[in-house]
């Protein structure tokens, strides 16, 4: 059962060494499911048409959006290889990937690739001490961690994608909040900001606990006050910093989010969306297939985290990233931009309580894993 409340207390016998083994087995079995993907794609790209060729299946785990962190890592956004578009694309992924590039003896490849997969591993570990602590119930801590490996769309997390990045910070604010350190929730939060667009969005559950902490707190210190004002606005001022920042010199600053308005088709409402893509199927166009699949399926998770009563925060949050994943005209990527927000995978834990859910999760998990991998490898749908 979800705990109806914050607690600060911490369920005893919580070892780190649980969710790391949780966290290192999801990660094992999903980079299993995507190298079998990889196999199935290659298997398959001399029997049907391929969109791109075999450009993904060349370009591997630096595909997609890969390349274009490739290329701010190599020459930052005004270098003479850096297409305009890359602008929409925030600065700390390849900007700690630049960094790291001297330690993998200058590739920048391998640097990117080795922080994805890094922080995948750390984002399932803070992810089993965040459902640990806040629901009291540690297994669903321990399912939480490798479930969310294991979501189809979370393949992503092996690529050079900042994804698994984004749920590791997004799991280290809701962490935070919930320990009433707003100082640390706003240091992340600023970094969430750099990383991706939506980690705005982690403004969010932090207004809300800034406000839940200021009506329970017996005292309220400046300083206090202090850190949850900025715990609330450290995630908008991380995004405007990104947006100054790739902007070209003296152009505009907004640039990134019009060319990604552009590429999304506009804003348009969540469930009106999902409509019209039934619509599509009914005459034959399953362009959204995959997209419509996550949407409902992250949407079930939702129902799920209200009835076990997870914090008015996180299903705002939740219900926050759902929207912006749906409501576009083009709705390619709902599942990646949904497997970031961590309650999400929480729900999952807290749903799959008996024996057999987990093996039907873990089993219809790879097996989509490995699908999904080979679609996406072979240029038929955007991750």
């Amino acid at each position: 059962m979800g705990a109806t409340a914050h607690s600060l207390s911490t369920p005893t016998g919580l070892r780190w060494s649980d969710g790391c083994r949780a966290a290192l087995a999801g990660w094992v079995a999903a980079r299993l499911a995507v190298a079998l993907g990889f196999l199935l794609a290659h298997g398959l790209s001399g029997h049907i048409a391929l969109p791109d060729g075999r450009l993904h299946l060349d370009e591997g785990l630096m595909t997609w959006d890969g390349t274009f962190y490739r290329v701010i890592a190599e020459g930052w956004y005004h270098g003479p290889a850096t297409p305009g578009e890359a602008v929409r694309f925030f600065p700390a992924y390849p900007g700690i990937g630049k960094l790291l590039a001297p330690i993998t003896f200058g590739n920048v490849d391998v640097a990117l690739l080795l922080l994805a997969n890094i922080a995948a591993v750390a984002a399932g570990v803070l992810v089993w001490r965040l459902a640990a602590e806040v629901t009291g119930d540690p297994p669903t801590g321990i399912r939480a961690a490798w479930m969310v490996a294991l979501i189809p769309a979370a393949n992503v997390f092996a690529f050079a994608y900042t994804e698994a990045p984004m749920l590791l910070a997004g799991a280290a604010v809701l962490l935070a909040l919930h320990r009433r350190s707003p100082w640390v929730a706003a240091a992340v939060g600023l970094g969430a900001g750099l990383l991706r667009p939506s980690g705005v969005l982690l403004a969010l559950p932090a207004a809300i606990e800034a406000i839940r902490w200021y009506l329970d707190a017996p005292r309220r210190r400046p300083l206090d006050i202090v850190g949850w004002g900025a715990a609330t606005v450290a995630p908008v001022a991380g995004l405007a910093a990104a947006m100054v920042w790739v902007s070209q010199p003296g152009g505009d600053v907004g640039e990134s989010f019009r060319i990604q308005r552009q590429l999304r088709d506009g804003f348009r409402d969540p469930l009106t969306r999902l409509v019209q893509a039934f619509v599509d199927f009914a005459h034959g166009s399953l362009h959204d297939i995959y997209n419509v699949a996550f949407a409902l399926g992250f949407a079930a998770l939702f129902v799920v985290a209200v009835r076990k009563r997870q914090p008015l925060s996180w299903l705002a949050f939740m219900a926050a990233t759902w929207v912006v994943a749906v409501g576009g005209n083009n709705m390619d990527s709902v599942g990646r931009y949904c497997v970031v927000a961590p309650p999400f995978a929480i729900a999952l834990g807290q749903w799959a309580r008996a024996r057999g859910l987990q093996v039907a999760v873990a089993t219809v998990g790879l097996v989509a894993t490995v699908w999904f991998t080979s679609e996406v490898m072979l240029g038929r749908i955007i991750p």
